[in-house]
């Protein structure tokens, strides 16, 4: 992890929460209580960046679910 990567982190609106929040079991229809509190954060889009270039695989990043993120880099795909 980067100094940058460390900075973005430490500004979440998801620090000191629960991370429970964000790994719901069901992705889709749990998803709803970490997007409201992604949705306020001022880092949401270096969080979604982060999981797109690291391919994270579980939970809620940037407001966006693994299969919401999976969306994304089809189209990042396509798009190139």
């Amino acid at each position: 992890m980067g100094a940058a990567d460390a900075t973005w982190r430490a500004r979440g609106a998801c620090q000191g929460l629960d991370a429970e929040i964000f790994y719901p079991e069901d992705d889709e229809d749990l998803a709803e209580d970490a997007k409201a509190v992604c949705a306020e954060c001022a880092v949401r889009l270096a969080c979604l960046n982060h999981a797109l270039d690291n391919r994270e695989h579980q939970g809620v990043w940037g407001g966006a679910t693994a299969r919401e993120r999976r969306r994304l880099l089809r189209q990042r795909r396509r798009t190139a």
